[in-house]
């Protein structure tokens, strides 16, 4: 196990998850067939456990509907009825996962035509800003140039596992402020062109390293200007400048953190 000193929101829930894999594999949302999709969903959670995430809890809770859909869709037919007893209606807890997935898309749409008309009110009222700071990147927009926080989750997923293979690793404490990952990411996309999502996560990181390497691309596409695009059709993720990106952003510091860099 590696610890891991970061306190970051959650950036996502389940049914945004969810509706992501509908989506990513085409299908009607009024007639999911769960077991399809409950693998996939499994290796996404995987890897929110690895973020530590509290609202970790959130997703098993739904993987375990899923999992249960799937079980009994495997059952073979001949299955005695004392099993079929045991077991929850299939109906029933499908039916009630869909509804909730249904109800959230239609609060998401709705948040995101809402968020439009305020987006075009802002430009044809413009004079009547104020001088109010930009404001962040609504919960209901998850898009990054035309790339989703579930692309960027999936991505670092195949990077986890292609850059940390020995569970066996001793416990690395690392406190390292978020911020400073950030700044070297940011520091690295104002000296030179877009890089590769996978150069940021140099080999031989410890766990904690490239998580936290993670978490400081996500806060840096949410709030600070920096966009992921992919490279052609399932091709390499991709971070660049955004229109928003600034060279200048004022990253918090850490007196202890420089107290110990500085120390001969």
């Amino acid at each position: 196990m590696v610890v891991f000193d970061v306190d970051l929101p959650c950036y996502f829930g389940p049914m945004d998850l969810l509706l992501y894999l509908v989506r990513r594999e085409e299908l009607d949302i009024e007639s999911i067939p769960l077991a399809r999709i409950a693998k996939q969903y499994c290796e996404f959670v995987e890897v929110l456990a690895e973020l530590d995430l509290e609202e970790v809890s959130e997703f098993i809770d739904v993987m375990s509907q899923l999992m249960e859909a799937k079980t009994i869709e495997v059952l073979p037919q001949s299955a005695s009825e004392s099993a079929q007893e045991q077991l929850v209606d299939p109906n029933e807890s499908s039916g009630h996962l869909i509804e909730r997935l249904v109800q959230y898309k239609r609060f998401r749409d709705l948040a995101s035509v809402l968020d439009e008309q305020s987006r075009q009110w802002q430009l044809r009222y413009g004079r009547l800003q104020t001088h109010e700071p930009r404001r962040r990147t609504p919960d209901s927009e998850l898009s990054i140039a035309r790339i989703e926080v579930w692309d960027l989750v999936s991505a670092f997923g195949r990077i986890l596992k292609a850059r940390y293979k020995s569970p066996t690793q001793e416990i690395t404490y690392d406190n390292t402020p978020i911020q400073v990952y950030m700044q070297r990411i940011h520091k690295q996309l104002v000296a030179g062109e877009p890089l590769e999502l996978q150069d940021f996560f140099e080999p031989g990181m410890h766990k904690s390293a490239l998580i936290a390497t993670f978490l400081a691309t996500l806060e840096l596409t949410r709030y600070h200007g920096v966009q992921a695009v992919q490279m052609g059709t399932d091709g390499a993720l991709v971070l660049c400048r955004g229109e928003e990106f600034s060279e200048a952003i004022l990253f918090p510091t850490d007196p202890d953190l420089d107290r110990r860099q500085n120390t001969p």
